[in-house]
């Protein structure tokens, strides 16, 4: 990793105000749309009148697409939305997850910038399932979503969200399924050939002194052909190859994600707990209830949540992504087909990341210690518990780390197909998909201190090298927290003199591999109004493992910090203007004297930040070794095993005049799921101040357990599509579907979280007490009985209008149970209560209203004929509930009785579950030139933790705008400019609750400009 040395580039990316491009989508979308609708179907008709006298040309660009996903819609038997693409790479957007975005319903979950899982109808990634090129497909997360931010776009030429279900798709999608598909070469029907080069180039980036690289870059090249030959008949050939380098800086604002409910008791000399502090667990609230009076004893206690720590975040990464398609398409004959495919995608992701921490942030003053004694601040706490402002006592550390994330994924299969006969074809397909995710981490801690590396008296830190602090959350229109400190200034480097640690993590090793094999038949019969009918069986194994984190870490006596220090220190800060663009116009740190007056040193947006790598070297003596992965009561090994059948009739007749078709059908599912997990004696780690930092296990006598779960499930399905007039149609559909819990969920691991030395345990049984579990095996599916319907109107080509409603009625929700458990800790038997989940007895139920519209003015004689608009919209409700498996409601067992405890936060929704999902599109085309603008806008929603899934999570409202044009020189070259997140939308997010702050990231605009060659 580079030195930061160079002189700041002093330039700002131009952010306009937000309002005027909101007004003006939105103006344009729907003068586009009400001047045309009502005459369209007469412009149509005059159109088609003329047609014979009319010259033909071939319409491309965004406006193509659009008519492709109209026609998509048209045809199918079920409610879907897709797009195609003549060519590949053709795709109107940078990514398939931005691709998925500009359907109806779908929303994505943002990481570094860019659109990765993706949700249907507002519903969360579980709740959906994702194909590629028919198949499952695996991912590195430990859930079932996939992150689309692995495959370009530049190499899929259709995509697909089926939204109702039919017995031949793949079980495992409540809200709808995903398919990505790659051209097949000899359907693709010409030689093409394409090379595509994008230059990257992230406003935020020239911000930094010293980043990666100034400019990122992706190079795509792709070539199919098709040969006949006399021997072998016919032979398709694809390849597509990709290579990414970008730099995504981001900037964050962030809480520890562990959070502590303490009782508040404002009037109290000693403190707003009972026992003063927030630091133990002496100031937890009592929320079981007590059987002997019915009621919890802290149900109506004042609280407050507070986190061990605050800290930002200044990062700095690097983003390396190879990828690789191919396809061979043989057909020897009429009665052969051979379809052979592989992808791969190799990803490495690094970041260097320099932290400014708080880190005591629970131990909080009481509100009326005297001003003179500590920083003059009030203690303000929301109704619901949520720290506004406080003043403590507490160390400040800098974190310096380097991460890195390897991800690799290889995928693909064989289909064959045989024409038994002109009525009947049978198929048979075996596929394989395999994800491998590592994920290393080397950080050092260096604290406050009294003296600081030189031996000098350090003003503003006591004898414990606390510093006096003001905390303000959310305050005069930030949206992140801002700190006061009192005689110490967080930019000088050698105030960094005390508790020097380094830690190296294998922070996550993760392998999820799915292999199937499917034999399906398609026969025609001789009955009038049936199409065909379909038939089929299918066999799948999943086997995910995961190995916990694990960690070497080597702490240090104070004198050897000052030589790392000194070598390894920057000598400015690497970025400027560091957060503030959410900071509300105020520094994050102010630095006081005793009397209050501001001290220029120390205040502002920056801090002491340190190269990571050599920061470890130095201390350790050598370059840090990454541990290998070991066994522990975290592992998690998991085995599904699917077998499914099904049959579907697909119809096609006329019913008094009225065209009907679609399909019926029944598909059977029957699922072993097998976990394994690891049991044995657990030894306590103490840091060198005397707390508990981990609990290790003795890997030579751990126990292997085993457990599992079995379940059977009929998913009927029904959809009917009527042509009430040749441009009206009317949809409906009634099925029963199914998803299936995370792989990482159906765990039988143990893990105590919260554990280290920035927070005190009084005791081991406190510690012991924080055990979770990683899972349950005996987890069962979500099921759901769904209805939808639909009318559409297709004016003409480039014309839709339609309206959708659906229910959904779910079979059982998720709720938190608890048992007790013995744990054998330092020989001594420690008995615990563990939280997981389990499905319940309730029924909950969701319903929604989608809303499709797309126009162009094509019809038009003058220069507006080049604009189009499309607008897609998806409202739901729902009264699902999900507890907080800390905070909210649950069942708590001591062995033998149940006991319920009370909830102190509401309920989630469902995972990824957002109310309002809105995308817009306005576009230009003339001749060869295309431009269009983006908004797309999603409602908050809960985010599940992979590591913690029973913690509440939620990301804010999100409304982000993308833009993009190009300009086709000729046939062969065209060129375009793209930009993604525009005016520099933050991710904002909350814990456990929506006015709790737990993190902001800032990411910037990412800006292409790139050219394409096409033969």
């Amino acid at each position: 990793m580079k030195t930061q040395t160079r002189q700041n580039k002093l330039y700002k990316a131009i952010k306009l105000a937000y309002w005027k491009p909101v007004l003006a989508s939105v103006f344009c979308t729907t003068t586009v749309l009400a001047s045309g609708a009502v005459t369209a179907q007469q412009q149509d008709e005059s159109a088609q009148a003329n047609q014979e006298n009319t010259e033909v040309i071939e319409v491309k660009g965004i406006r193509s697409t659009i008519q492709d996903s109209i026609d998509i819609k048209r045809e199918s038997t079920t409610i879907v939305d897709g797009i195609t693409a003549s060519d590949i790479g053709d795709l109107p957007a940078l990514s398939i997850g931005e691709a998925l975005e500009t359907l109806t319903g779908a929303s994505s979950h943002r990481e570094q910038g860019g659109a990765t899982e993706i949700s249907i109808r507002g519903l969360g990634p579980y709740l959906g399932s994702t194909v590629l090129n028919g198949r499952e497909a695996s991912n590195g997360s430990g859930d079932r979503s996939v992150n689309f931010s692995q495959f370009p776009s530049e190499l899929f030429n259709k995509i697909a969200i089926y939204k109702t279900q039919e017995a031949s798709l793949i079980e495992g999608g409540v809200s709808g399924q995903i398919a990505l598909e790659t051209v097949k070469p000899l359907d693709h029907g010409k030689r093409s050939f394409q090379v595509g080069y994008k230059a990257n180039w992230n406003p935020d980036n020239s911000d930094l002194e010293n980043p990666e690289r100034d400019i990122g870059s992706r190079i795509t090249a792709s070539f199919i052909e098709q040969y006949e030959t006399d021997k072998f008949g016919e032979i398709g050939i694809s390849v597509g190859a990709q290579k990414k380098l970008a730099t995504n800086p981001e900037q964050e604002a962030r809480t520890t994600s562990g959070w502590r409910d303490c009782r508040l008791d404002p009037s109290s000399d000693a403190g707003i707990y009972s026992s003063g502090t927030c630091d133990s667990g002496d100031g937890d609230l009592a929320l079981e209830v007590d059987p002997a009076t019915g009621v919890a004893p802290d149900a109506n206690t004042p609280f407050v949540f507070v986190p061990s720590s605050y800290s930002y975040r200044q990062n700095i990464t690097d983003d390396d992504r190879e990828s690789l398609f191919g396809a061979v398409q043989w057909r020897p004959n009429d009665k052969w087909e051979v379809n052979i495919d592989a992808e791969y995608s190799d990803r490495v992701f690094t970041e260097m990341r320099s932290d400014l921490v708080f880190a005591e942030s629970r131990r909080i003053d009481a509100p009326n210690v005297a001003a003179e004694d500590h920083i003059a601040g009030d203690l303000v706490v929301t109704e619901g518990g949520a720290l506004r402002s406080f003043t403590n006592e507490q160390r400040i550390e800098t974190n310096s780390q380097y991460q890195e994330r390897l991800e690799e994924y290889t995928g693909g299969g064989i289909n064959v197909k045989y024409n038994v006969s002109d009525v009947l074809r049978i198929s048979a397909d075996f596929s394989t998909s395999k994800t491998e995710r590592r994920e290393n981490i080397i950080q050092t801690r260096l604290q406050s201190e009294p003296v600081d590396i030189y031996g000098n008296e350090v003003a503003g830190a006591n004898d414990d090298g606390r510093v006096e602090t003001r905390t303000d959350i959310l305050q005069n229109g930030a949206l992140i927290p801002a700190f006061t400190v009192q005689n110490f200034d967080v930019t000088n480097a050698d105030l960094f003199a005390d508790a020097a640690r380094t830690r190296v993590d294998l922070n996550q090793f993760r392998n999820n591999k799915i292999e199937a094999f499917r034999t399906d038949f398609d026969y025609i019969p001789d009955i009038d109004f049936l199409r065909s009918i379909k038939g089929g069986l299918r066999y799948s194994q999943l086997e995910y493992d995961s190995v916990p984190r694990v960690r070497d870490e080597f702490t240090f006596d104070d004198d050897a910090i000052a030589g790392a220090s000194e070598a390894c220190r920057n000598s400015s800060f690497p970025e400027s203007g560091f957060l503030s663009a959410v900071s509300g116009g105020q520094p994050l740190i102010t630095n006081i004297d005793a009397s209050g007056n501001v001290i220029d040193q120390g205040t502002g947006n920056t801090y002491a930040t340190f190269d990571a790598l050599c920061l470890a070297s130095n201390l350790l003596g050598n370059d840090p070794s990454i541990p290998a992965p070991r066994d522990t009561i975290e592992n998690v090994e998991v085995e599904e095993n699917t077998f499914a059948i099904y049959l579907q009739a697909n119809y096609d007749t006329f019913i008094s005049g009225y065209g009907v078709r679609g399909n019926v059908g029944v598909r059977y599912v029957q699922t072993q799921v097998d976990s394994a997990g690891l049991r044995g004696a657990l030894t306590a780690v103490y840091d060198e101040e005397g707390s508990l930092s981990d609990i290790v296990e003795d890997g030579s006598e751990l126990t292997r357990i085993e457990s599992g779960s079995d379940y059977s499930e009929f998913l009927p399905s029904f959809n009917l599509v009527v042509d009430l007039t040749e441009d009206v149609i009317v949809r409906g559909a009634l099925y029963r579907a199914l998803s299936r819990p995370s792989p990482s969920d159906l765990g039988y691991g143990r893990s105590f979280s919260g554990l280290s030395s920035d927070r005190a345990n009084d005791s081991l049984n406190d510690a012991v007490g924080l055990a979770i579990a990683n899972g349950n095996p005996s987890l069962e599916p979500l099921l759901s009985w769904n209805a939808d319907t639909a009318i559409e109107w297709y004016a003409n080509e480039d014309t839709i209008l339609a309206l959708g409603l659906y229910y959904k009625s779910f079979e059982g929700g998720f709720e938190n149970t608890s048992a007790v458990e013995t744990f054998t800790v330092d020989g001594q038997d420690i008995d615990t209560i563990v939280t997981t989940q389990q499905k319940d007895d309730d029924t909950s139920t969701i319903y929604g209203v989608e809303v499709t519209a797309s126009h162009s003015l094509s019809y038009l004689d003058n220069w507006l004929s080049g604009f189009g608009a499309k607008v897609s919209y998806n409202y739901s409700d729902s009264d699902f509930e999900f507890e907080d498996a800390q905070f909210g409601a649950s069942s708590v067992f001591d062995g033998e009785t149940e006991v319920e405890r009370v909830g102190i936060v509401p309920p989630a929704n469902l995972f990824g579950f957002s109310r309002h999902v809105l995308s817009t599109q306005v576009y230009y085309e003339v001749g060869g030139f295309s431009a269009a603008v983006n908004y797309k806008y999603r409602s908050k929603y809960f985010q599940q933790f992979i590591s913690s899934p029973g913690n509440l999570r939620y990301v804010g409202d999100t409304g982000v705008f993308e833009a993009r044009m190009s300009y086709r020189i000729n046939a062969h070259l065209k060129v375009s400019l793209e930009a993604i997140n525009l005016f520099d939308e933050p991710r904002r997010q909350y814990n456990p609750q929506m006015e709790n702050f737990s993190e902001v990231n800032v990411y910037g605009p990412r800006m292409f400009a790139g050219i394409q060659y096409r033969y």
